[in-house]
């Protein structure tokens, strides 16, 4: 696990004595957001049926190559390393980001832990694997040691930017922001020649996006509202969203929900083609309520395909550059693959028998990463805790 690996040994070995701590008794620890059940519909649902589809017809000794934020106890990396890698005994690389896990803090501690089990799991590319203490944001600044580990690494096969806020919710116009970050790691993918995954979990609401940052990418739907033949049809036909007039200050919340999708999905798309000539796909919508009241969703989980394409000239003899990208094509793509998102706590609600089978895998995972399951369907009957 590069130059902290020794650290967290040591660390480990601090807490219990010795590495050998399976039966250790760990200390209290407290059940977060992303433990909840439709939490785990998305790792099942979503990121690791993605991931299944993307290895579907390559070689199983091609190593899952992950870039994320994971929490502490790194549930995500042991959720797709027991689904994808253990049964193809395909090797996992991964690089996380955790600002959380500060030095003498018990982050620091509880990560120092999960790393060693983690790093040690069959399949699991140690040597090459870690989870920096460092904002993702770093990424942005070539000479941080985050963007210097991620170029050795990468590119990667899955981007996961997994945020307890809004994606947008950064001034343009401060140093190091997320859409840098962002943007370099979509330079960095740009070298992958195969196809790759970018999933993006993001709050959805009036202020959880910078307003300039709201501006410019609406700015990308208004675009296509203007150039695109067909896409205004296409979002009033699938989405009921009349794209000439809809202003996103006076629509209604479920109006900018669907809204903000498309506008995400078209600057992401973007974002990705801006760096090398790629077919991306909206493979994947999700949502569920944070708010309780909240009229519709306001949290979103989207997984894009980004597949490169590699056009070669017509006539060799005489080259010219290729023809510019399909992007009307790509917009009412997203439009319709929008369309059919899906709404988490609907499905729960009237599918007891899913809900439970997430409930067993959640303490499953949970119990691996040592916190004490006794106490976990008591905590998810509590009003008091995170709807998350």
């Amino acid at each position: 696990m590069s130059d902290t690996s020794g650290d967290n040994d040591e660390l480990v070995a601090g807490i219990f004595g010795d590495l050998d701590y399976e039966m250790a008794e760990l200390e209290r620890r407290d059940f977060q957001p992303w433990h909840r059940p439709r939490k785990q519909f998305v790792r099942r649902e979503q990121w690791a049926a993605q991931v299944r589809r993307l290895y579907a017809d390559r070689p199983t000794d091609d190593p899952l190559r992950y870039l994320g934020l994971p929490g502490t106890d790194l549930i995500d990396l042991r959720y797709l390393h027991d689904q994808i890698c253990r049964p193809d005994d395909r090797p996992l690389i991964f690089l996380g980001f955790n600002s959380e896990a500060q030095p003498d803090s018990r982050a620091r501690r509880d990560l120092a832990i999960s790393l060693y089990e983690v790093g040690r799991l069959p399949n699991v590319q140690q040597q090459h694997s870690d989870v920096i203490h460092d904002n993702f944001r770093r990424l942005s600044d070539e000479s941080s040691i985050a963007w210097k580990r991620a170029r050795a690494l990468g590119p990667f096969d899955v981007v996961n930017i997994d945020l307890c806020d809004g994606l947008a919710s950064d001034s343009p116009e401060i140093p190091q922001t997320i859409y840098d970050a962002l943007g370099q790691v979509t330079a960095l993918q740009s070298h992958s020649l195969t196809p790759w995954l970018l999933l993006i979990t993001t709050r959805i609401g009036r202020d959880m996006f910078d307003p300039d940052a709201e501006a410019a990418i609406l700015q990308r739907f208004h675009d296509n509202v203007c150039a695109c033949d067909g896409f205004t049809d296409e979002c009033q036909h699938y989405l009921g969203l009349d794209a000439t007039t809809i202003d996103s200050s006076t629509c209604s919340d479920e109006d900018y929900f669907k809204l903000m999708i498309v506008a995400l999905g078209k600057w992401l798309a973007k974002l990705v083609q801006a760096s090398r000539a790629s077919q991306v796909v909206l493979a994947s919508t999700l949502g569920y309520r944070i708010v309780k009241s909240a009229p519709c969703e306001d949290l979103v989980s989207i997984a894009l395909r980004c597949e490169p394409i590699f056009p070669r000239p017509k006539d060799a003899l005489s080259p010219t550059p290729p023809l510019p990208f399909d992007e009307c094509k790509t917009a009412k793509r997203i439009v319709r693959r929008a369309a059919n998102r899906k709404d988490i706590d609907s499905i729960l609600e009237v599918d007891p028998a899913m809900h439970e089978a997430l409930v067993v895998e959640m303490e499953e995972l949970l119990t691996a990463a040592h916190y004490d399951v006794s106490r976990y369907r008591p905590w998810l009957g509590s009003s008091a805790s995170s709807r998350r």
